[in-house]
């Protein structure tokens, strides 16, 4: 009979491969019994390698917490979106700016000429901006979450709830076309879930390691999104689940 620990392995080889694997088909490849595979699962869901879902799992984002170890991961693709960001920047625009590694790069490649109005959570994207000759820019102030090096809490819902933005930057943990938009903690994701409901356009960033990945807090759905912007490293094949859904992908 097959080890515990060979079935978890074959579980994540095969999660890794296909991107989802359904509790059936593991209960038939594995010879094992329904309630088998869900101890499996939640084993594997406990220790964050995973991410339940209705009928079986589908991978965690990879990305470490802490945003000065995100900083230097997928840099090049970061660039990439956060050029494309640039094409919906307008003079007189109020722009909520969310936080993050891709996001602080976007702050970096606003044209100096660029005349508006930037709210953001992130005290990075702050420093950046502080520079900006023409940006008007405050920082939505609350409790500091210190990993993320970003606002959160009562006083930033409070303060978004007077906003009306034309535009949000969304960074994203976690993307998935049934799940939507998701985040590791709570505290994140009701932020900004709050920066999306007050904004005319939500506009997600999204590398390919968060594509297909979940988390355990929902942001929002992902027909609820306007446009996501991805890396050049995306494949179409990988987009199938994506189309169709009134968001527009470049």
């Amino acid at each position: 009979m097959m080890l515990r620990e060979e079935r978890l392995q074959i579980i994540l080889k095969m999660l890794e491969t296909n991107k989802r694997v359904s509790s059936v088909q593991l209960s038939e490849i594995l010879n094992v019994s329904d309630d088998t595979i869900r101890r499996d699962l939640n084993e594997l869901a406990e220790n964050g390698l995973l991410k339940k879902v209705h009928g079986g799992a589908i991978p965690k984002s990879p990305n470490p917490y802490k945003l000065s170890e995100r900083i230097n991961i997928s840099h090049e693709e970061k660039l990439v979106l956060a050029q494309k960001a640039q094409q919906f920047f307008q003079d007189g625009q109020v722009i909520l700016l969310d936080n993050g590694s891709t996001n602080m790069e976007v702050a970096r490649l606003m044209s100096p000429d660029l005349k508006a109005t930037v709210f953001t959570t992130s005290i990075p994207i702050a420093q950046i901006l502080c520079e900006h000759p023409n940006i008007e820019l405050f920082i939505l102030g609350g409790r500091v979450f210190k990993d993320a090096q970003n606002t959160y809490g009562t006083e930033v819902i409070a303060l978004l709830s007077k906003i009306r933005a034309d535009i949000f930057l969304l960074g994203v943990c976690g993307m998935h076309h049934q799940i939507g938009v998701t985040m590791p903690d709570w505290g994140e994701s009701v932020v900004k879930s709050k920066m999306a409901e007050v904004s005319e356009k939500v506009i997600a960033l999204v590398t390919a390691d968060k594509l297909d990945t979940a988390e355990s807090f929902v942001v929002c759905s992902y027909p609820e999104i306007d446009i996501m912007l991805i890396d050049d490293t995306i494949t179409e094949t990988q987009l199938t689940d994506y189309q169709g859904k009134g968001v527009k992908i470049l």
